[in-house]
């Protein structure tokens, strides 16, 4: 074994970032639905919510890639 194969590293880029927030987001998602007894209805609305309150927050950054000139 090298070193290489002992390094863990996270995610490196943006692109490899929100992947990772959206693996650990389904998986999430999948526990609350496995092991407790909520519905898919309930936690839809608690995104919706979470969307809401972190769009209130003013912290998003988009960069569109559609040239308007």
């Amino acid at each position: 074994m090298n070193d290489e194969e002992l390094f863990i590293g996270g995610p490196k880029d943006y692109d490899e970032q929100t992947d990772s927030f959206r693996m650990d987001l389904e998986n999430l998602i999948y526990h609350y639905i496995d092991e407790y007894d909520i519905n898919t209805i309930t936690i839809i609305g608690a995104l919706q919510e979470k969307v809401v309150e972190l769009s209130n927050e003013g912290n998003i950054e988009f960069e569109s890639d559609i040239d308007f000139d």
